[in-house]
């Protein structure tokens, strides 16, 4: 069976990528690097750089050095490093949720009930303060075409009567139907349009977005790639669901690809011999199976390492977890017969 989904994308460039997130873990640029061979060794196409979290926020816009963060120059080396090797860097700033780092120095913009951890979607000041960000980012990283905006766990879903201020501004807005996620599409659109007219190609995850539970006025940009993450919730939209609206795919199955440091959240560490066992490249979140013709529109397939617990394991720790994983993860999702 394996040999044959793998030879069904012979001749087609998928993309097979890590995420790291550096917003709550440093790595410095040496072990980036170190990173960048390994995913050349292994024939990787992509690595996502994410770049916050409530816990911090990966770069420094200042001219002068400031300690566990990254300046232009220093991400200048990476991204000709990267290069030489063939790896592709993809920048990856979230919001409007996870922006709790940021909002300590600027509360006048957090969502009210957010707990100062999601920006107020529905005050156009935020959307500049947002642009003006993503436009430095845009600056540090002119060659790629991909940027991740995010757009996850903006607030909890299952419970919008606990967000009586967004509720009510939207409804002054889009009438007594609207759930109340009106403004938080209209601001993952407005986002989207702003970066496609810099050429680039907009990415969001998925658990906020088609939900059964809680359906949007404002439709959500059609040009979109949705990075479908997880299924835990009984509200999200399954895998197919986007399938039928049109949308461009992505596979970042946490059941099987999320390596998570200090276990947190529930999850354990996909070790190469559970990988072997368990992954597979049609299998999305929430043993999701797609057949050969649906998986045409899956983009590719990405590993995340997430610091939940970022003193959990050292950067070593995790490059040789990655030695011994990656092998495994290219036979499964590589899309070749080698």
């Amino acid at each position: 069976m394996k040999l044959v989904w793998r030879s069904y994308f012979i001749g087609i460039i998928m993309e097979k990528g890590l995420l790291v997130d550096i917003g709550r873990k440093y790595w410095s640029i040496a072990e980036l690097k170190r990173l960048v061979l390994l995913l050349q060794e292994h024939k990787l196409t992509h690595l996502q750089l994410h770049l916050n979290e409530n816990e911090g926020f990966a770069l420094n816009f200042t001219d002068s050095p400031v300690s566990k963060k990254y300046s232009e120059n220093m991400l200048k080396k990476l991204k000709e490093f990267a290069k030489t090797h063939e790896i592709t860097l993809i920048p990856d700033f979230d919001s409007p949720g996870h922006m709790g780092s940021l909002l300590e120095q600027n509360p006048e913009f957090a969502l009210p009930d957010s707990k100062q951890q999601a920006v107020d979607v529905t005050n156009p000041a935020v959307i500049d303060w947002i642009i003006g960000i993503i436009d430095k980012i845009v600056d540090i990283f002119p060659d790629s075409d991909t940027f991740h905006i995010g757009a996850d766990e903006f607030i909890d879903f299952r419970q919008i009567e606990k967000y009586p201020y967004l509720v009510e501004k939207t409804r002054e807005k889009y009438g007594n139907k609207a759930s109340g996620l009106e403004f938080y599409y209209d601001y993952v659109n407005q986002l989207t349009e702003h970066l496609q007219k810099k050429g680039k190609q907009v990415r969001i995850w998925n658990d906020g977005f088609l939900r059964k539970d809680l359906q949007s006025l404002v439709p959500l940009n059609k040009n979109v790639e949705v990075c479908y993450w997880t299924n835990w919730d009984k509200g999200m939209a399954e895998v197919k669901e986007w399938l039928t609206k049109g949308y461009t795919l992505i596979n970042f199955c946490d059941n099987d690809l999320y390596y998570v440091l200090g276990e947190e959240a529930g999850y354990s560490y996909p070790t190469a011999e559970k990988l072997e066992r368990e992954g597979k490249i049609q299998k999305f979140s929430g043993q999701q199976y797609l057949n050969q013709e649906e998986m045409k529109a899956v983009r590719g397939t990405y590993f995340s390492i997430w610091a939940d617990n970022a003193a959990a394991k050292s950067v070593s720790e995790i490059l040789d977890d990655l030695s011994k994983i990656l092998p495994v993860f290219m036979k499964i999702y590589g899309g070749n017969d080698e």
